[in-house]
């Protein structure tokens, strides 16, 4: 990878001594030059920067000016200032602009090679752990579409290759949280044929991998018999039916999911989906209704770890109850999270949420597991403080709802307490008392519609006064003019 630097230099001598320095060298750098500060400017929107050579005294713009600019356009350039002076003055703005050095005009070569050879090797590194994210954001997202068959073989094919798999046979496994580094040498360990071929996904109560394999039913039963003694600590395996082609990808998957939740249930270390199928691991009394009742139990506890784990068990019963029908699987499942959010929210209370849409499976998952993070935080918020929570929504219902008729009883009926608990509650949170702060919004609101032209009695009746007497009071009070006057300073 290759990197751009910017000499910036009304010397010309100096720019291209820079240059030829860089280009002799072995570094990964390209150079481009500018005159002066303007010039810098104008290169700096044509070209992606990720380091900037810029004297500090040059005809126009200075180099200080023009990494206000650079910054502005490059966040992460690396800015070094040339400079054959030396001042407090420059060396705070240096530090406010995020200046990673700064080189004494006439440079030596020495010391701008190292220089720039660190900053190389930051680059490099910072690069490699951009990419990295990218890298496992994309496996999430593929992941989460394939569980779902949404991924066409195609895209598998692709993946997995790049992945350096080449067969389409092999076994899903799920199993609780490890480093990936443990997991894929206990595998190793637990299984004879090498080397392994294997994909990884974690999440944040489960690892699910998928196990490539000629022979994955041999696979399935060298994990069965040696899992136990090769794994470091003891852990929860939920192992899926072999696939046979990719295509089956996405069932195995769910298979081992719902596996993994009864090797936890039963805390037993592995389990093999074909159990469920056998000898009907599920309990025969098992209700849909019960397991939504525990879910909310959880959630409303704040527990974030076991409403997922429940969630996810939810979710496989209900796949497992349709056996896998994609439109019965969808209506149970938004049954299901309508269920469970109503109930939710009703319990915690001030806890506005955009209503669940029916759209896919993968949609609706997530956002099921997006309310449980919100929820349980908003549970957790309150044990801390049970009172913040609610008077910074009240807050922001003023904020919403200024122009109606507010009044004290029914903000206090609103919060569930009484008048005077809620006037107490409200100064204590906020430093004001409702009334205050209730005619504070109206009158920001009111200064913007006078001085936007719109008439003063019309102003006071937009923003919630009824009284235009009491509205000029409360305008006086507050911004020290009369709304007439104001008018007249702002037309």
């Amino acid at each position: 990878m290759r990197f751009m630097v910017l000499i910036a230099d009304d010397e010309q001598l100096e720019r291209d001594a820079i240059e030829l320095l860089i280009n002799s060298s072995s570094l990964p750098l390209d150079c481009i030059k500018a005159r002066n500060g303007r010039e810098a400017v104008e290169l700096a929107r044509s070209h992606s920067l990720d380091i900037a050579l810029l004297d500090i005294r040059m005809p126009g713009i200075s180099g200080i000016e023009a990494a206000r600019h650079i910054k502005d356009l490059h966040p992460r350039c690396r800015i070094v200032f040339l400079t054959a002076w030396n001042s407090f003055d420059f060396a705070q703005e240096a530090i406010r602009l995020g200046a990673k050095d700064f080189l004494v005009k006439p440079t030596v070569n020495k010391e701008v090679l190292q220089l720039l050879s660190r900053f190389t090797t930051e680059l490099g590194s910072s690069s490699e752990r951009e990419l990295q994210n990218v890298l496992n954001l994309f496996s999430k997202s593929f992941f989460s579409a394939l569980r779902y068959g949404m991924v066409s073989e195609d895209d598998m094919r692709s993946y997995f290759t790049l992945n350096g798999i080449s067969t389409d046979l092999g076994i899903a496994v799920v199993l609780e949280g490890l480093e990936e580094s443990t997991l894929r040498l206990s595998l190793e360990q637990s299984i004879l044929r090498k080397p392994l071929q294997a994909c990884y996904f974690p999440s944040e109560d489960r690892i699910s991998v998928l196990v490539f394999s000629s022979q994955p039913e041999v696979l399935a039963k060298e994990l069965e018999k040696n899992a136990n003694d090769r794994f470091a600590q003891p852990v929860h395996l939920g192992l899926s039916r072999p696939f046979e082609s990719l295509q089956d990808i996405p069932r195995a998957l769910r298979q081992a999911s719902q596996a993994f939740n009864h090797a936890v249930a039963l805390r037993i270390p592995l389990f093999r989906y074909d159990e469920l199928i056998i000898g009907g691991a599920w309990p025969a009394n098992l209700k849909t209704e019960d397991m939504e009742q525990q879910l909310v139990e959880a959630i409303c506890k704040g527990l974030l770890p076991e409403s997922l784990r429940l969630a996810q068990e939810l979710l496989d019963w209900i796949a497992f109850q349709t056996d896998n029908l994609t439109e019965v699987q969808m209506t149970q499942t938004y049954e299901m999270i309508l269920v469970v959010t109503r109930t939710v929210r009703n319990q915690v209370g001030n806890f506005p949420y955009e209503q669940p849409s029916k759209t896919n499976l993968l949609e609706m998952e997530q956002y099921l597991l997006d309310f449980i993070h919100s929820a349980c935080a908003k549970v957790q918020e309150d044990r801390l403080d049970k009172h913040a929570r609610l008077f910074a929504t009240m807050r922001d219902y003023v904020e919403d709802h200024y122009a109606q008729q507010l009044t004290l009883d029914h903000m206090a009926k609103l919060a569930g307490i009484s008048p005077s608990y809620f006037s107490r509650l409200f100064r204590e949170y906020h430093g004001v008392s409702f009334v205050e702060h209730l005619n504070t919004v109206r009158i920001r609101v009111a200064r913007q519609l006078i001085g936007s032209g719109m008439k003063i009695q019309e102003t006071a009746a937009m923003v919630g006064f009824t009284d235009y007497s009491y509205f000029s009071k409360v305008f006086r009070q507050i911004e020290g003019v009369s709304p007439r006057e104001f008018q007249q300073k702002h037309s």
